[in-house]
């Protein structure tokens, strides 16, 4: 019996794996898709992302349409003893999709997509992009699932990392709301994961899905009915007002609903003498109840200043919420640091220290030039959840801060890295754990801990149990349990 179990794995190995490699013209002839070699027109504007501190060279890129040329493309690589990058919109604040001599599998161009209304059910490959997504789901069945805020940001790496927009606040991160996935694994075959098939896969994969388990090539999501419009106000303050917005802004956010999302940011752009802020208030829900909630923000009482706060501009907008993510901002194609934390608190010692850094950014003579703190609010119904509900560790604290500096000119560089590094350090007493939707190679001590913390061991099984050989291996992909 032992000896007919042996000649069935090997004769199974050697299906899978061919004796002899596919050639590059093999795989052209063969492929669905492009393949894109160094030599190609395209080469370049295939191999960046938005960060151009990269400047990585592939071996090849290949755009594949379906899952089976996935497949192909995972059999040239291993055929040819290739490691494999896998890139879908190119957001990656390390640009992990591209490495250096790799078979960069670019799955962007898989953009099939359908809505089952029976089941209520949203299914798309990786390649899409959001707005895209957006534009079959809200324009054509009036539904729509969490997903990404920035119009080229694509499903595949937003959703394995977590996945957060106006629509989380009542229906939980784009992660949370995925009950279906395709994957193709190392050894070539391609399996479903959902709560009944490979559910250790499906776990690890929903917040852990850049760790190197495989190439997820499709997406079913549960679907959401959504309104005509949605209110959403763009407010702007005066830089002296800082401590007393930000302070508003905190307390506000510890009693509004889940129907209101928050985002609010401050930057400082050029040499400007003041960094600048902002807040954007969404709510979910009829856009004519909009005012009464984020009107609060219209005039308040300062809190550190004891005087009445108004804004210099607060500017309306009652908009599909496909227009509101196709009218949304991109990160601009430039040299770029991203570093970031989960705050356990907005106290003065921390609305303090943000000011001082922010006035202590750089100075230069270019507005392309910019230093800015984002804070995200990741609270409402993306909390409701335990931290092992699924990969997806960050569920108690709801303000995630994310510090960036966006920049042209490599005599910059230093200085900038040297701001961010700095800043970063401020407020590590005040942080817990890291989005790793911005990952961090610059600032991390601890990457597995600050991304994925007590989830880590679990993900370390899977990674073993699904890629034995740790055959989708970078410098962040999860490690074996013995590491």
């Amino acid at each position: 019996m032992n000896k007919i179990l042996i000649l069935f794995i090997c004769v199974l190995s050697c299906f899978i794996y061919r004796a002899e490699s596919l050639t590059l013209a093999q795989l052209t002839a063969q492929i669905n898709g492009k393949v894109i070699s160094q030599s190609s027109t395209d080469f370049n504007n295939a191999r960046f992302g938005y960060n151009y501190r990269y400047n990585r060279v592939p071996q090849i890129i290949v755009q594949p349409l379906d899952t089976s040329s996935v497949v192909l493309a995972l059999e040239y690589a291993q055929t040819n003893n290739l490691l494999v990058s896998v890139k879908s919109g190119g957001h990656s604040a390390i640009a992990e999709g591209v490495q250096d001599l790799r078979v960069v599998i670019d799955v962007s161009q898989m953009k099939q997509i359908s809505y089952d209304p029976v089941s209520n059910i949203i299914t798309t490959q990786s390649g899409n992009k959001w707005v895209e997504v957006y534009n079959y789901t809200i324009n054509k069945h009036q539904v729509a699932t969490p997903g990404g805020s920035c119009p080229s940001v694509s499903v595949g790496g937003l959703t394995l990392g977590g996945g957060a927009n106006d629509l989380s606040t009542v229906h939980g991160l784009a992660t949370d709301n995925v009950v279906e996935l395709e994957v193709v694994l190392a050894n070539r075959s391609v399996v479903i994961a959902n709560q009944q098939n490979n559910a250790d896969l499906f776990w690890a994969l929903r917040g852990g899905g850049h760790g190197g388990f495989g190439i997820v090539t499709l997406f079913k999501f549960k679907a959401h009915p959504v309104l005509p419009t949605y209110y959403s106000a763009w407010i702007t303050y005066a830089w002296a007002d800082f401590e007393d917005v930000l302070t508003y802004v905190n307390k506000f956010s510890e009693t509004m609903p889940n129907t209101v999302n928050l985002y609010f940011t401050a930057w400082r752009s050029s040499n400007a003498t003041n960094p600048s802020v902002a807040l954007s208030c969404f709510f979910n829900g009829p856009s004519q109840l909009g005012e009464s909630h984020c009107g609060s923000f219209r005039n308040f009482s300062g809190i550190e200043s004891n005087t009445y706060i108004t804004p210099t501009s607060y500017s309306v907008s009652n908009i599909s919420y496909y227009d509101t993510v196709r009218t949304g901002t991109d990160p601009k194609a430039r040299s770029s640091y991203t570093s970031g934390s989960f705050l356990t608190s907005i106290n003065k010692k921390v609305v303090r220290n943000i000011k001082t850094q922010l006035e202590k950014s750089p100075l230069t003579p270019y507005t392309f030039n910019t230093a800015r703190l984002n804070l995200y609010w990741q609270g409402g119904q993306m909390l409701n959840q335990t931290r092992d509900f699924n990969a997806y560790v960050h569920r108690t604290y709801p303000w995630n801060a994310v510090w960036l500096v966006s920049y042209a000119g490599g005599e910059f560089e230093d200085t900038y890295r040297k701001w961010i590094k700095q800043t970063y350090g401020k407020f590590e007493s005040f942080s817990e754990g890291v989005y790793q939707n911005y990952p961090d190679e610059t600032n991390l001590d601890n990457w597995a801990e600050a991304y994925y913390m007590e989830n880590y061991p679990k993900l370390q099984v899977v990674k073993a149990a699904y890629d034995p050989n740790n055959y989708f291996k970078f410098a962040q992909s999860i490690g074996s349990p013995s590491s």
